[in-house]
Parts: structure tokens; sequence; C-alpha cells
């Protein structure tokens, strides 16, 4: 099985490295051409293990039998998009994004199979050519467009866990919501995500969140009961938060794909949120 990933960020990084360990063949998109020079040159170096990947900034290279996963961030997106459009490629293709905005260009490409998929591994990107695996998870993929069982195959991959979820909107939403909650705050307060349970305001600041969450979405409680949230702050305790990770790094905040995308959804106003998404943007923007 061929991938293409496009975007050699933490995620994609860690998950060409988990593809090409699992016997896949896999390309990496880069959006600098030095960058890819590093990664033909180094090989990408996944805690200590090196993994040979070729890497190259020419959308044409893709083979026409790949998989194309989209890994890089919402701000990068209309570059993909516009390569997507105009490259006359027909690959099944899978954008693996935080948040929920970047669903308003999919019904405008010309690709007829598209999936929306969820990394739930950790990963940080230390260098051009070095990812740490901060967490182990599975990967989650659900139809937008096309027929589903296009990827299937995703499913039955030697040593990469994944599941097949028959509402992308659930799958994506219940990830919103927990971004929602979790990256914020962690951003704010520069606290990794066991803080969130271990100091006492932050925690309470969690709780209130997810009170005013539950009054816009009661079926949060189902889709992702609080008891999920602690569980998921305690499994990651020594984690730094994507937006925590991106505000360090001096890199722009996947603040609109996800806490703008929730305040715009609610049918009531979010007090809570829209002050940490100001706080967050006047921040950014200083």
């Amino acid at each position: 099985m061929n991938f293409a990933v496009i975007g050699a960020g933490a995620v994609g990084m860690l998950t060409a490295s988990l593809l090409k360990e699992a016997g896949c063949g896999v390309q990496l998109i880069t959006r600098r051409p030095e960058q890819a020079k590093q990664i033909n040159a180094k090989g990408i170096d996944l805690d200590g293990k090196i993994q040979f990947i070729d890497a190259f900034t020419e959308w044409d290279r893709i083979p026409a039998n790949a998989f194309i996963l989209v890994a890089v961030k919402y701000g990068h997106l209309s570059e993909v998009i516009k390569k997507l459009k105009s490259n006359c490629l027909d690959n099944p293709v899978v954008f693996m994004q935080n948040g929920m905005m970047h669903l308003d260009s999919i019904p405008n490409l010309p690709q007829k199979n598209i999936a929306a998929g969820i990394v739930e591994h950790g990963a940080l990107k230390v260098d051009e050519t070095r990812v740490k695996h901060t967490g182990k998870g599975l990967f989650k993929f659900a139809l937008l467009s096309g027929d589903e069982k296009r990827f299937h195959p995703l499913l039955n991959i030697n040593g990469v866990k994944a599941e097949w979820h028959p509402d992308a909107d659930k799958m994506l939403f219940r990830k919103v919501l927990l971004n929602t909650m979790i990256n914020p705050l962690t951003a704010l307060l520069s606290i990794k995500n066991g803080e969130l349970l271990s100091n006492p305001h932050a925690y309470e600041l969690l709780k209130n969140i997810y009170t005013e969450l539950y009054a816009a979405f009661p079926e949060i409680e189902t889709l992702l009961p609080f008891e999920q949230v602690t569980a998921l702050c305690a499994s990651t305790a020594e984690n730094t938060s994507s937006m925590l990770a991106d505000k360090l790094a001096g890199r722009p905040l996947e603040l609109d794909t996800i806490l703008l995308y929730t305040i715009r959804r609610s049918p009531y106003t979010l007090p809570i949120l829209q002050t940490f998404y100001h706080l967050l943007k006047a921040a950014e923007k200083e």
C-alpha cells in the first residue's frame, strides 16, 4: 500500500514513520525544499529509530495508487486545496486536521473519494528531521464523500491501529470539543495537560468550560463525558498540547478552526470560550 503524506510537521513525520515501519510505500511532501533535502539525507528520527523516506515538494511525483494523507495545519491548508484542484489527481484523500472549519473547502474539490481522519497519537516535532512519539493511540477515519470501501484498506495495516466511524460529524466534533477544553487552557496558563487536574484553579476552569459546553451541546454528556476528559488529561499528563507547543514556538495558533468554530456552532453565547479566544488572539497578534 502506498501513501503520500502532505506536511512534515509533528503529525506528518510521525504518520509517515509509522506507515514506513509497517512496510508501506511512503512519500513525504514538504512545503520547503530545505526540509526535504534534510530528510532525504538523514531520514526521520522517531525516538531514536531512523526511517528513510523519500521527501520532495513536487506533487506530480505522487503515485497514482497512493492514498493522500493531508497532515498540514489549518493555516497552511489553502495551499494544499489549490494543489488538489490543479494537479488532476484522482487519489483517495484523507484530511487529518484539528478542528472542523476545513470541511468548508471539501465540496469544491475534484477528488471523488474523501475522508476525514483523526490522529490520537501524541507527537512533538523536535526539529526538521526529528519527532517524539509522546503518546500511543490510534487513527480514526470517516467518510466525507465517495465510496467508503476505498478507505477500508486503511484499517488493515499491520501494526497501525485504526477504526472506521459511520458519522464524520460526531467523530470530528467530539475531537473539537476535547481540543476546546484542553488546548486553550494549557496555552493560556502555559501548563502541561496533567496540570489541568493537579492545579485546583485550572481544574475549576476546566469544569466551568464543560458546564458551558453542556448548556450549548447537551449531547456532550454521551459524546464526551467529563470523566473521559479527565482520563485523557491524566494519561497525557506530561504532554504539551499542540496549541501550547505552537505558542512556545511562535507559530500561529489553531484558534479559528477549534475555538471559533465551537463558538459559531453554539446556539447560545459562550462567554468563557469567547474570553479565551480573544485573550489568545490578542497575545498571538502581539
